[in-house]
């Protein structure tokens, strides 16, 4: 497959008053073409700050990218001048945010919000405009009338779907969903999944799905990365990682999830709270929560190690078994 995004070594702080945050810490991955992949982790884990930082909008004078890079159809992102990559958010790379109300305006109307992503990045009359807008409303599934009400006068469900449609407004290569349906309740978590999904397959869209439900994950994505203190511990196919988990943190995700079907279960939590990323520990962030823990885990951070085509692990005890079983398989073969 061909491939749109690539972040390498990526490194990001957060730094006020005196304090550093270190919210990302070496993150690698790619998106292909038509490819969606999910982003998943704890609050806190580094997620939202990597959306941000695709798109160069991390906060002014506190957020800063202090290492590595993020390409886009093989240009710098991180270096790119801002009058070039103005003219990519909204048109190659949109992004539909977590509070529908806060990431709308609320006084313009829905529809004028919708033209105005559409006049910024197309070449189109007043009348052509307003076509297209009216357009992009019935594609989420919103009657055109409504396009001149405000924010206001809309459910939480319904300001999700206008923020998709002026997502949607140039047919973006990219698109980043920053946790889109933790706001609304089950039934419309559902049909904007089902938008989403239909969606991404008519205009081939790259997705990338930031959220901590691995449920949805399952539903959207093709593969999934397992974030955890800025970086990824876990990466594969979604059948793979989610059938087949190998690291510790993954495991205790997946552990956590009720089961509707069997006998009633207590839910096994993971010990411990969520990684400080102004004290982030030494070696595996994740070592003073895992009961597996050893002396190694505490001195160096694991790297990201290929189990199979399709899975990959940054744990000091698989990377070990790895290894193990690599030298066993090449001394049988010899």
């Amino acid at each position: 497959m061909e491939e749109l995004l690539k972040i390498s070594d990526l490194y990001v702080e957060y730094r006020s008053g005196g304090t550093v945050a270190k919210a990302v810490n070496g993150l690698n991955f790619t998106i292909n073409k038509g490819e969606a992949i999910g982003l998943v982790g704890e609050s806190g884990a580094g997620k939202t700050t990597t959306a941000l930082s695709i798109l160069n909008l991390l906060p002014d004078k506190i957020g800063y990218i202090t290492k590595g890079d993020i390409t886009f159809g093989g240009e710098s992102l991180v270096h790119m001048k801002e009058k070039k990559l103005e003219n990519i958010r909204g048109s190659k790379i949109a992004m539909v945010f977590q509070n529908p109300l806060s990431s709308l305006n609320p006084v313009f109307t829905v529809g004028h919000q919708i033209e105005m992503v559409l006049e910024k990045h197309k070449n189109l009359k007043k009348q052509e405009l307003h076509a297209e807008a009216a357009n992009l409303m019935r594609l989420v599934g919103i009657a055109d009338y409504r396009m001149s009400d405000y924010p206001h006068q809309f459910s939480g469900g319904m300001r999700q779907r206008v923020g998709i449609a002026a997502a949607l407004a140039c047919s973006p290569e990219l698109l980043i969903c920053d946790e889109p349906t933790t706001a609304l309740d089950v039934t419309i978590q559902a049909q904007i999944l089902e938008l989403m999904k239909n969606l991404q397959k008519e205009y081939n869209t790259s997705l990338l799905m930031i959220t901590h439900n691995l449920g949805i994950i399952s539903e959207l994505c093709q593969k999934v990365a397992i974030m955890y203190g800025g970086t990824i511990v876990e990466y594969g196919t979604v059948k793979e990682v989610f059938s087949r988990p190998q690291h510790w943190y993954t495991i205790g995700l997946l552990n956590a999830i009720p089961k509707l079907e069997g006998p009633r279960e207590e839910l096994v939590s993971i010990p411990g709270t969520v990684v400080n990323a102004q004290r982030m520990p030494g070696g595996c962030a994740f070592h003073p929560r895992c009961r597996y823990c050893v002396q190694q885990c505490r001195d160096g951070i694991p790297p990201l190690v290929k189990l199979n085509e399709e899975h990959y692990v940054a744990c000091w005890e698989r990377s070990e078994e790895h290894e193990r079983r690599s030298r066993y398989t090449a001394a049988a073969s010899d």
